[in-house]
């Protein structure tokens, strides 16, 4: 589980991975993506499977992994005060310190778990995220609580075989939980 960042949200010391280009120009604002792993997963797997990295090296951008909690590491889907959703809001407060954040390119994306992170923080962190992508979502949060300020664009992968996390929603191989029905 390497990272090599902290900041303190909530009063828990939090990690995460972070990735900037060589090619960053701190004279030009920067697109932000943050990308969240799934359930009993980490920053540096969540890195190596997306491969955000290389396509941050391509294309300019910076990439961060946020850590979760507990353990297994997961992600809060708690509606109201998470304090999830309070540390990746302070993880992008603290990256636009640091660097040259394009406050109108920081967009989301996750797997499983981190999926529904990422639709979780597109109903609580509209006004900043510009965009989310989901690839197999763990979708906790039941989407009528979903009421964002605005529109966020999204796009969702998620196979019709998945036992994981069922795609249309219902009881999990391995989860002693039943998954929200998304609705059509």
């Amino acid at each position: 589980n390497r990272t090599n960042g902290t900041l303190v949200s909530s009063g828990i010391q939090r990690a995460y991975l972070l990735h900037v280009p060589d090619s960053y120009d701190p004279s030009v604002p920067t697109p932000l993506v943050i990308s969240i792993h799934g359930y009993a997963e980490w920053p540096a797997h969540q890195a190596q499977i997306s491969r955000w990295n290389d396509m941050a090296d391509e294309q300019g951008f910076i990439v961060v992994y946020p850590a979760g909690t507990d353990f297994p590491m997961r992600w809060n889907m708690q509606a109201g005060d998470n304090p999830d959703v309070t540390f990746l809001s302070d993880l992008i407060d603290q990256l636009e310190r640091e660097y040259n954040i394009d406050p109108r390119r920081i967009h989301a994306n996750g797997l499983s778990n981190g999926g529904g992170m990422s639709f979780m923080l597109s109903c609580a962190l509209a006004d900043r995220i510009a965009s989310v992508g989901m690839v197999s979502g763990a979708y906790l949060l039941p989407w009528e609580q979903c009421q964002p300020g605005r529109r966020v664009p999204a796009v969702l992968f998620h196979g019709t075989a998945d036992g994981v996390v069922p795609y249309y929603g219902g009881p999990s191989d391995p989860f002693d939980l039943p998954f929200p029905n998304i609705p059509e």
